[in-house]
Parts: C-alpha cells; sequence; structure tokens
C-alpha cells in the first residue's frame, strides 16, 4: 500500500481488501476467523475510529505529525496483515494535478 500524506483536516478511509495472487480482489466473500485488529501507532495524529463490522476503519487527521495505520487477521487459519504509513502536514493545500480513479471489482 502506498504512503497517504494529506493536510490538517482530511478523513482518511480505509478498508480491508483481499486480493488474490495477481492483486485483484477477491470474487468469492471472504471472511475472517475473528474480528480484524487495527492499530494506529505511534502516535495517533488523528482521531481514529472502527466500523462496528471491524473490515473498514475512519482517521480523521487533527495534528501534524506521522502514524502508521496497521491490521492484523486470520482467514482460514492463516495470518495475514497490512499497514499504511499515514502524514498529516500543517501546509495549504495547492491544486497540482488531476487524475482518473480506478477499482477492479
Amino acid at each position: 500500500m502506498n504512503p497517504v500524506t494529506v493536510s490538517v483536516g482530511h478523513e482518511v478511509n480505509c478498508a480491508l481488501v483481499f486480493l488474490d495472487q495477481n492483486g485483484n480482489p477477491m470474487l468469492t466473500p471472504v471472511t475472517p476467523d475473528s474480528a480484524p485488529t487495527w492499530t494506529d501507532t505511534p502516535s495517533p495524529t488523528g482521531a481514529f475510529t472502527l466500523t462496528q463490522n471491524g473490515v473498514t476503519a475512519t482517521d480523521v487527521a487533527n495534528g501534524v505529525g506521522t502514524d502508521t495505520i496497521a491490521v492484523a487477521l486470520s482467514v482460514g487459519g492463516k495470518a495475514f496483515s497490512a499497514s499504511v504509513p499515514v502524514t498529516c502536514a500543517a501546509a495549504p493545500q495547492v491544486l497540482t494535478s488531476v487524475e482518473i480513479a480506478t477499482t477492479v471489482v
């Protein structure tokens, strides 16, 4: 996963994506053995909130700094984990480009 850099006030939405051997989303539903364990360390620069189902989370950037959002879970007895570094900057935003977002489903 690529690092995320935001300005104070941004909301970072996180969701588990279960990928196959080619890096594409699984076509069949995947059910974790138990609720995933999320962390936001070392010292969160935002307000980290989990959803009730545990497969999504939100981090509202309310301070300048860097932290790492991580998740650990098991599926069929096999352990999986993922993490993404998040940097929150105080600098004002400047429009520099546009992109086309694509999603494989």
